[in-house]
C-alpha cells in the first residue's frame, strides 16, 4: 500500500514528466497548468501543492536539464581521449538531446544567467587543458575563445539560425565544423 508521501512523489514526477513532454513539443508559452494537469491526470490542487506556478515548474525542469548537461560534460571530459574526440562526443550528445526539444522551449530556457559563470569556468578549464596537451593552439587566448563561443551562442538565443536552418541538429553540426575546423581544407601555420 502506497504512503501519502509516495503518492505525492509519484504525482509530482507525473507532473514533471508530462510538463517536459508538452514543453519540449510545444514550448512553454503555449502550455497551461490546466493542460499539464489534465494530461498527467493530476488535480490542479496537487499541482499547486508541488509548484507555486508554471514558472516554478519551468525553472525546476530547466535546472534539472542544466544539471544533466553539466554531468554529461564532466563525464565526457574525464574520458581519456583527445580534445577533438571530446568535442565530437559533447556535440553529438547535445544534438541528440536537443533533437527532441522544440526550439521554442530551448529559447525559453537559454537565457539562464546564473549558469553562465559555471559554464565559462568549465569551458576555460577544458581549453587550457587542451592547450597543455597541444590539441588547441597556445597562441589563442582561452578567454577570446570563450567570447567567440558566447557570440555564437547568441545565434541560438536570438533565433537567427532559423533563417538558414530548419533543423537544430544540422545547425549544430555545421557550427561545430566552422568553429573547430575552420574554413580551410588544410591548415597552414602563419
Amino acid at each position: 500500500m502506497e504512503t501519502m508521501k509516495e503518492c505525492t512523489s509519484k504525482k509530482r514526477t507525473q507532473l514533471i514528466e508530462t510538463a517536459k513532454e508538452l514543453f519540449f513539443k510545444h514550448g512553454v508559452q503555449r502550455i497551461t497548468v490546466e493542460e499539464i494537469c489534465k494530461k498527467s491526470n493530476v488535480s490542479k490542487v496537487t499541482f499547486y501543492k508541488n509548484f507555486t506556478n508554471k514558472d516554478e515548474l519551468v525553472r525546476y525542469i530547466r535546472d534539472e536539464l542544466i544539471r544533466q548537461g553539466f554531468s554529461k560534460f564532466d563525464e565526457i571530459n574525464e574520458l581519456d581521449i583527445s580534445f577533438p574526440e571530446k568535442v565530437e562526443l559533447i556535440t553529438q550528445w547535445r544534438i541528440d538531446f536537443f533533437s527532441n526539444i522544440k526550439s521554442e522551449f530551448i529559447e525559453d530556457i537559454l537565457s539562464v544567467e546564473e549558469t553562465i559563470e559555471e559554464m565559462k569556468k568549465r569551458y576555460l578549464k577544458n581549453i587550457e587543458a587542451a592547450q597543455i596537451k597541444g590539441e588547441v593552439r597556445n597562441d589563442l587566448s582561452p578567454e577570446l575563445i570563450w567570447l567567440v563561443t558566447e557570440k555564437l551562442n547568441e545565434l541560438v538565443r536570438d533565433g537567427s539560425w532559423k533563417e538558414v536552418f530548419s533543423d537544430y541538429s544540422e545547425f549544430q553540426k555545421q557550427l561545430r565544423k566552422i568553429y573547430f575546423y575552420g574554413l580551410l581544407d588544410h591548415v597552414q601555420k602563419p
